[in-house]
């Protein structure tokens, strides 16, 4: 058995309608990706989509990380 990897843009219609057809075909087995990568890709998809904090200080970031905490 051989093992291929595909990468592809998940925001590329084209992409996801290729990847549904080859799998479709039943032949493939999926093979997930490490939990690590998941979390690098959803930290990176919220960057692209400005879902940040950003501070001007360490002094600021100290006071929003003090209040995230106290509203757990």
């Amino acid at each position: 058995m051989a093992t291929v990897t595909l990468e592809y843009d998940r925001r590329s219609s084209i992409a996801i309608k290729s990847l549904d057809f080859l799998m479709s075909l039943g032949i493939f087995q999926v093979k997930e990706t490490s939990k690590a990568r998941k979390e690098l890709d959803e930290a990176i998809e919220d960057v692209e989509n400005g879902r940040v904090t950003t501070y001007a200080n360490f002094e600021e970031y100290k006071k929003g990380m003090r209040k995230i905490l106290s509203d757990v």
